[in-house]
């Protein structure tokens, strides 16, 4: 596996398991979650999935260009740059996502409603899970998307056949 390709998935899953921990953290203090909570949270993670994939594709692009230029990045600023690109295209893909969603469900439904009444709530939704994203997300992300990067950058400063 290409050292871009094992970050992005890597990148991908660290997303989806910090969306999930903080959705679940935030309605913890009611009840303990269980299957169906995790279930739940995870109606959310194909935006996170769609915003850290494509941000860790223009990070990775990015990181080329200026690694041709001959500029070194470290793992701290390179991590910055992901989560600035991740967080800056999740509120697009959330949108995006939530109108797949609405559409499957006006397909699917029995007795739809009405689409307008639906898309009135998606600036809410968009800027809300954006919100709760960037105030709950932003620090557990950084942790683990450091590691992340610095395994990135370790494995493109070595080239080798061998294993990372």
């Amino acid at each position: 596996m290409t050292p871009r390709t094992e970050f992005t998935l890597l990148s991908m899953l660290m997303a989806a398991a910090v969306l999930v921990g903080v959705l679940l953290l935030m309605d913890a203090d009611r009840r303990a979650p269980g299957v169906r909570d995790v279930l739940s949270a995870l109606r959310f993670a194909p935006a996170a999935l769609l915003a850290t994939g494509a941000g860790t594709w223009f990070v990775t692009r990015w990181h080329a260009r200026a690694r041709s230029v001959g500029r070194d990045w470290k793992p701290g600023g390179m991590t910055l740059r992901t989560l600035l690109v991740v967080f800056l295209l999740f509120p697009v893909s959330l949108a995006a996502w939530a109108m797949v969603a609405l559409g499957v469900d006006q397909i699917m439904a029995d007795a739809p409603g009405a689409m307008g009444d639906a898309m009135g709530w998606l600036p809410v939704i968009v800027f809300y899970g954006s919100l709760a994203a960037l105030l709950f997300g932003a620090v557990p992300a950084f942790i683990l998307e450091y590691f992340a990067c610095r395994r990135f950058l370790r494995r493109q400063a070595v080239l080798s056949t061998g294993h990372a």
